[in-house]
Parts: structure tokens; C-alpha cells; sequence
């Protein structure tokens, strides 16, 4: 198995240290992924087999064909939260899982899927998830930059972590997804905040077939917030390092 991995390069690199904060992240992402999809590929095994002893069915193909291959979100995001337990609180952080942010108005309070509380570094990293589309970066982007922009008595980091699967395996050579989420970025930026790809990876997963490859891709995103530059509050300004 492959797993190939890139960090931003240029003015406001992180750190070794923040890297490898950063990387930490990623592969706990890329370890739920991979979790999930065992845990997927157990059930249909077992439906299969059950459907084999039942001897007929009216499942067509078609309709077991057509079914979404992205592992579910939920279950991503689980396992994520199972994962990262253990390691949050070995770097000394809190994490508050789906923290909301009341606001008096009628309706469902915006929230954010994980926050992590380093009082150390006086610091709280807000980090969204989700399948990787260009659209759910723009939407994450601007929630984390814009509507939940209001000072807090620490500093602020906001980050966006996307992934998805894809049936083929990792490449050394190949730099599209490294690309493309330079790209994603660059295009998820405003005139208000600016989106930076800090780590893009990707890992073979497992599979049943001996001839089939599955990989899963992973990329993290900082969001900026440019008017509030160096108050704290900006969001992942500087050299990013994530309070983990």
C-alpha cells in the first residue's frame, strides 16, 4: 500500500512541528475513511451472502449498482471522533463536537463539527467535514470566515477537511489531486478571506478483489480571514499550527 502526501509551500508555511500536527490530522481523516469502508464492505458481504442462502430476490443490480460508493459521512465522522479522542487529549486539547453557536434568532443556531481547545496555546482550531466538493468548500469556508466571525477572548483557527474515494490506486508520480486542490482553493478565495490547501493526501485502502485498487483523498484547508490580520481572530494566520 501507497500513501503520498504534500504541504503548502511558499510565505506562512507551517512549522515541522505544525506538519506534523497537521499530517496527524489527515491520517486520523484517512483512518476513519478506511474504517468505514471495511465496515461497508463486511454488511454487503453478509447481505450477499444471505441473499445467495435466501436463493431469490427482487434487489436488481441496477438498483445495488446505483448506490452511493463514497463512504457515508456519518460514519466518516464517527469514526473520526473515536479515533481523535485518544489523540486530543495526548497533545493536551479539548474537543467539543458539534460546537453551536446561539444567536437569539429563531431557527437552527449554526455549528461547527469539531472544536479543539488548547489552553497552552490559548488557541481554538474549528474544523468542518465533509465529501469533497468544490461547492462544500466554498459554503464551509465562508461559515467559518464570515458568519462565525465574531471575536473571542482567544485566538481562532479555522480549517476545512474534505475527503473522497476513488477507485484507483495511488500513483507516486501523479500531482492531479495536489492540483486540484491548489485549484479548489484559489477558487474558494474572496476579497474577504483566503483559502489555503496546508496538507493534500492520498492512501490505498483496502479491497476484496486481488485485482481492484481503491484509494482515499484527503485534503485539509486553512481559512484566513484577511481584515482581521493580526488581531487573533483572523483565522489560521501565520504559520499554521494546529493546538492538537
Amino acid at each position: 500500500m501507497m500513501r503520498i502526501v504534500s504541504y503548502r509551500r511558499g510565505s506562512g508555511r507551517a512549522t515541522k512541528t505544525a506538519r506534523g500536527n497537521l499530517n496527524e490530522l489527515v491520517m486520523l481523516m484517512e483512518a476513519a475513511v478506511a474504517l468505514a469502508n471495511v465496515e461497508r464492505w463486511v454488511q454487503e458481504s453478509i447481505s450477499e451472502t444471505a441473499r445467495n442462502k435466501a436463493g431469490t430476490s427482487i434487489l436488481t443490480d441496477a438498483i445495488k449498482n446505483a448506490g452511493k460508493r463514497d463512504s457515508y459521512e456519518v460514519s466518516v465522522v464517527d469514526g473520526f471522533m473515536r479515533l481523535g479522542a485518544v489523540s486530543f487529549a495526548a497533545h493536551g486539547s479539548e474537543a467539543v463536537w458539534e460546537r453551536s453557536f446561539p444567536t437569539g434568532k429563531k431557527g437552527r443556531p449554526l455549528s461547527v463539527d469539531v472544536c479543539l481547545f488548547n489552553g497552552k496555546r490559548n488557541e481554538e482550531a474549528r474544523v468542518e467535514f465533509g465529501l469533497y466538493t468544490l461547492g462544500k468548500l466554498k459554503s464551509d469556508s465562508r461559515k467559518l470566515a464570515v458568519d462565525l466571525s465574531a471575536p473571542q477572548p482567544h485566538a481562532v483557527s479555522n480549517f476545512v477537511m474534505l475527503w473522497r474515494t476513488r477507485e484507483s490506486g495511488v500513483t507516486a508520480s501523479d500531482k492531479a489531486w495536489r492540483n486540484s486542490c491548489i485549484k479548489d482553493a484559489e477558487s474558494a478565495s474572496t476579497t474577504t478571506y483566503e483559502v489555503k490547501t496546508e496538507v493534500a493526501s492520498e492512501q490505498d485502502m483496502f479491497v476484496a478483489g486481488s485485482s481492484d485498487r481503491r484509494k482515499v483523498q484527503v485534503a485539509l484547508f486553512s481559512v484566513v480571514r484577511l481584515d482581521a490580520i493580526g488581531t487573533g481572530n483572523a483565522g489560521a494566520e501565520g504559520a499554521i499550527d494546529l493546538p492538537l
